[in-house]
């Protein structure tokens, strides 16, 4: 079923609803980042690890998938409360981690992280077949350093070709399933009854016929982000809250346009 609603109105949407609140989502905003970047450096300067070796990629995939993904769906916990007309405050970064919404949300970030590794694992596999395995899952878990990654590049232009159309790839399809995770959280914000599994169904339900749109609202917000960073990263404290506000209108809308979620089977 096709929206009623366009990309221009969730983008109009969005500015009304930060209209009041643009100097606290950007403070939210800073916050997430200062908030990863500390923890991360505190950690890194105690374990004293060696940047490409495993254990530093290990402490770091424990970082993002059990502490800082809460910090992410806090933003989108604001953003989904900036837009329903409620006041955020600097408090509500930390409600993921209330115990009701920290394991339902820890397990919809992991079966995040574990399907994008499937799939990325299946969009590579070409590498797989003409590279071999060393080099396809040195891809898989950053364990290639940049110096033998480029290395490998420069000599081989088709291996270049190859990354660069199967890296296209691989960003259509992220785009896809982080939007799917990301209405999932939001879903189960909504409805905390649901069990994660049809959270993630109702997810898939609202994003089927729309990913087309989606994939353009997203788009759209390309020249915003240049901006934001060509600003000293500095008007991304903006541009991200305004990103964010606009999608969950977009979740908001496929919500009440396909109805409430105990019509998936």
């Amino acid at each position: 079923m096709k929206s009623q609603i366009t990309n221009g109105m969730h983008r109009e949407q969005a500015r009304i609803s930060l209209k009041n609140q643009w100097g606290t989502m950007a403070w939210i905003t800073f916050l997430a980042v200062f908030i990863r970047l500390i923890i991360s450096s505190v950690l890194s300067s105690i374990a004293n690890l060696p940047e490409d070796s495993a254990g530093n990629n290990f402490m770091s995939f424990l970082l993002n998938n059990f502490l800082f993904f809460a910090i992410t769906y806090g933003t989108y916990f604001c953003a989904l409360q900036v837009l329903r007309g409620k006041r955020v405050q600097v408090g509500m970064l930390t409600t993921i981690f209330q115990g009701k919404f920290y394991f339902p949300m820890l397990l919809i970030n992991l079966i995040q992280y574990l399907v994008e590794l499937v799939l990325n694992l299946v969009v590579l596999l070409p590498v797989f077949l003409s590279y071999g395995a060393a080099l396809y899952f040195g891809l898989m878990f950053n364990t290639v350093s940049v110096a033998q990654f480029q290395a490998q590049l420069s000599g081989d232009i088709f291996l270049a070709l190859l990354l660069i159309v199967f890296g296209l790839l691989m960003i259509f399809v992220g785009i896809f399933v982080s939007g799917v995770f990301q209405f999932a959280v939001w879903v189960k914000i909504d409805d905390p009854e649901l069990s994660v599994v049809d959270a993630i169904k109702y997810a898939l339900f609202l994003m089927k016929d729309r990913f087309g749109q989606y994939l353009l609202l997203q788009l759209s917000f390309i020249g915003w982000f240049i901006i934001g960073i060509l600003v000293f990263f500095i008007g991304l404290l903006w541009v991200v809250p305004y990103h964010d506000v606009a999608i969950a209108s977009f979740y908001d809308t496929a919500r009440e346009e396909k109805g409430a979620p105990t019509i998936v089977e």
